[in-house]
């Protein structure tokens, strides 16, 4: 009985974590979505403004490359991994809720 509880909760969590990476990957590539708003306001300010978007973007790529080192230094000892999937999982029962209550993804 034991080990069709533990099937059963790992099934949730696949499901869970299918449900948050789909409903995340439908608001990011759809028509009007996350990432044709964002490069539409990014594709705005580097027009507009290009002193200001530069050192954005050399920012960005400075702390990413300073992320992924300390990453490699530490090795496994981070708890990020697991809140990611943590995250996915609750936005996963969001989007699923939302497709329940409301009809839409």
């Amino acid at each position: 009985m034991k080990q069709y509880l533990e099937y059963a909760e790992s099934f949730a969590v696949i499901i869970l974590v299918l449900f948050g990476i789909g409903g995340f990957s439908y608001h990011l590539f759809r028509d009007g979505g996350w990432v044709e708003t964002m490069a539409g306001n990014l594709w705005d300010v580097s027009v507009q403004y290009p002193l200001i978007a530069l050192p954005v973007i050399v920012a960005a790529v400075f702390l990413g490359k300073m992320w992924n080192e300390a990453r490699i230094t530490h090795g496994r000892a981070s708890k990020l991994p697991d809140l990611i999937i943590y995250a996915l999982m609750l936005a996963g029962a969001v989007f699923v809720g939302r497709f329940f209550w409301f009809g839409t993804f």
